[in-house]
């Protein structure tokens, strides 16, 4: 059986680098034979925007990255679910996101947090 792994990002893309270390270890779980969940909460919902642009931020576009790790070029892809009330409390609407994600409600988001053997919270 394939080891589970839920990444939890609950912080926005830019400011710190959080947002992209949750990236950067949802594709390594992928990469080391793990079956892989992203959960967005809070802030978090940010990182699936579709159309950011950084400009002279210093940042990478984030949605661009979670967009190759749900369609790789080889191998699975993970799970990603937007936490719909936090998408919500932040004037976004499923229209706003990159194409592959889900948008699920609370108990939906529990029930792949439960499902995971290891979490990680960025």
């Amino acid at each position: 059986m394939q080891p589970s792994i839920c990444v939890w990002i609950s912080r926005a893309p830019y400011g710190s680098a959080l947002a992209a270390e949750g990236v950067r270890h949802l594709n390594g779980a992928l990469a080391n034979g793990f079956s892989a969940t992203a959960v967005l909460v809070d802030d978090g919902v940010w990182l699936a925007r579709r159309g950011q642009e950084v400009r002279d931020s210093g940042f990478v576009a984030l949605a661009e990255a979670l967009r190759q790790s749900l369609h790789p070029a080889a191998g699975p892809a993970p799970r990603v679910l937007v936490h719909g009330p936090s998408l919500a409390g932040r004037g976004l609407t499923p229209d706003d996101l990159v194409e592959g994600v889900e948008v699920v409600d609370d108990r939906r988001l529990a029930a792949a947090v439960a499902e995971a053997r290891y979490l990680l919270r960025f």
